[in-house]
């Protein structure tokens, strides 16, 4: 009944929402989880006050449970720093680390994201969706090295998963696009030192048709052939 609850106060069903905080409240009086589903029933009717107080006095009693930290007034700035404070007290808490992790990512602050994400993996390094979700946030925030290493993991972890296969092309991918970055300022410089010259153009053509036809050839062996 209480996911039932949460279903209605997640689509707006008033009828079903109060109804089954009633039988839960009838059938558990005490309950820690029943008051907490009153402080969301607060929120859905826009009382942030009254919701707030409800999520402190939970805390009051009950200062381990993570969940009022992440509902307290229903603002995510505000969820970040009690969760932090959180953390500071039990920061062995994996699942306090996913959700501090998946705000971070909803704010947009990747790197911090990442850091929640490396927390999940030393408590869990063999969780497929915990090393993609961190390869895909170091890709993200420019380190592909890295990146290409965990979606490497991945990929030895569970050969079939397109996920990891996938990001382990991309990574290749950007990793040519560099080294064709790099040769191409290389062709630059040279020409400005040796000048311009027929012959070196004509090498300088044939640099650049190599370096598409390296390009093609990955992108090729990469990206189309571990759909197949």
């Amino acid at each position: 009944m209480e996911q039932v609850f949460l279903a209605a106060a997640e689509l707006g069903c008033d009828d079903w929402r109060d109804y089954c905080l009633k039988e839960l409240t009838r059938n558990f009086p005490s309950s820690l989880r029943v008051e907490r589903l009153k402080g969301i029933e607060k929120e859905c009717q826009g009382e942030w006050k009254e919701a707030e107080k409800i999520y402190q006095k939970i805390l009051s009693t009950k200062p381990e449970d993570w969940h009022p930290y992440k509902q307290q007034s229903g603002k995510v700035p505000e969820a970040i720093e009690s969760i932090n404070k959180y953390l500071e007290t039990f920061s062995t808490d994996s699942e306090v680390w996913h959700e501090l992790g998946e705000l971070y990512i909803e704010v947009g602050h990747l790197q911090r994201a990442a850091f929640c994400f490396e927390e999940l993996i030393v408590h869990n390094p063999r969780s497929m969706y915990t090393i993609l979700t961190y390869a895909e946030l170091l890709y993200s925030t420019g380190d592909f090295e890295a990146s290409r290493k965990y979606f490497s993991m991945a990929s030895y972890l569970d050969e079939t998963n397109l996920r990891a296969l996938w990001g382990l092309a991309t990574c290749n991918m950007v990793r040519v696009t560099f080294n064709v970055l790099a040769l191409a300022e290389k062709d630059k410089a040279r020409e400005k030192s040796l000048g311009p010259s027929d012959e070196h153009g004509r090498e300088t053509e044939l640099n650049v048709f190599q370096v598409d036809r390296a390009i093609w050839t990955v992108y090729t062996v990469y990206m189309f052939e571990p759909l197949f």
